[in-house]
């Protein structure tokens, strides 16, 4: 992938998580992607090894690359994603407790499974610094 395109797909993405940034936990219909996981993985990726080589390397825009690429987890098939809990709903309901619970037990499924996929994609992004030569002296000092 060319790098025109990688900070295009970066761009249109980084929209995307700008819209609701507190939706690591409860998961981001997969479907408010513009194109594939993968591709976007792909252009973080090239972005990456851009911004991680230049001869003054902007440690602020590296570090939100990555973020952004282990965020990508927190998108899931849309019928998984938790809907945020309404307040006046459950306090109109007869069972305002039980409500309550089924909504932290949806969410933790999906944290559950988030933090999982993350775990993954955090071994995919440091194997890939690793192998790009992209490690800042930080990520050497901690690994």
């Amino acid at each position: 992938m060319d790098i025109g395109t990688a900070i295009e797909i970066v761009h249109e993405y980084g929209k995307i998580l700008e819209e609701d940034p507190i939706k690591n936990v409860q998961g981001r219909p997969l479907s408010k992607l513009s194109c594939h996981k993968d591709k976007i993985k792909e252009a973080i990726q090239v972005d990456l090894v851009y911004v991680g080589t230049a001869e003054k390397r902007d440690e602020k825009l590296y570090r939100t690359l990555q973020l952004g690429y282990l965020q990508l987890a927190s998108f899931i098939p849309d019928k998984e994603v938790v809907a945020p809990f309404k307040v006046d709903v459950a306090l109109a309901s007869s069972d305002v407790c039980h409500k309550y619970y089924k909504y932290l037990v949806k969410c933790e499924k999906v944290s559950n499974s988030i933090l999982a996929q993350t775990t993954e994609l955090v071994d995919e992004l440091d194997e890939f610094c690793r192998d790009n030569g992209l490690l800042s002296r930080h990520d050497q000092d901690t690994t």
